[in-house]
């Protein structure tokens, strides 16, 4: 996997990933405001947006926002590349440190309908550690 920073609010990839984002396989569970979500991740501290690319294929994205040292996250990768193990490789490269960022838990939000996330978060060893409506919050914590 290759990981590419979003450093651009006008990145060449945005429609491709917007196109992927209005899709409802992806838009029932994630949601972004178009018209600000570029300016923000590419303009806030400690705000990273990466694209994923697998043999020069863009496959995934994460989003990520670092603040004492938890890591919130969010991923999405694209329907035509699901369940081929992207998903799992980005959460362990995550985990490993790969890009660089230093925190002791990684954070996430899923929607309670959405099984297959539980079940890919709970395979690389988060824990659900709490819900807010529909959401289910999972922690995944350094050893």
């Amino acid at each position: 996997m290759i990981y590419r920073l979003v450093k651009k609010f006008d990145d060449e990839d945005i429609p491709i990933i917007l196109s992927v984002y209005k899709q409802p396989l992806v838009s029932q569970f994630i949601s972004i405001d178009e018209e600000n979500y570029w300016r923000y991740i590419t303009t806030t501290d400690n705000v990273y947006f990466y694209k994923i690319y697998n043999d020069d294929i863009l496959v995934a994205t994460i989003h990520l926002e670092l603040a004492n040292y938890v890591l919130y996250m969010s991923v999405v990768v694209f329907p035509e590349h699901q369940k081929q193990g992207i998903a799992t490789a980005i959460l362990k490269d995550v985990q490993a440190r790969k890009l660089g960022l230093d925190f002791d838990t990684i954070q996430v939000s899923i929607d309670e309908k959405n099984i297959a996330s539980i079940k890919l978060f709970e395979s690389v060893g988060f824990a659900c550690v709490g819900k807010d409506e529909e959401l289910l919050e999972y922690a995944y914590s350094k050893s």
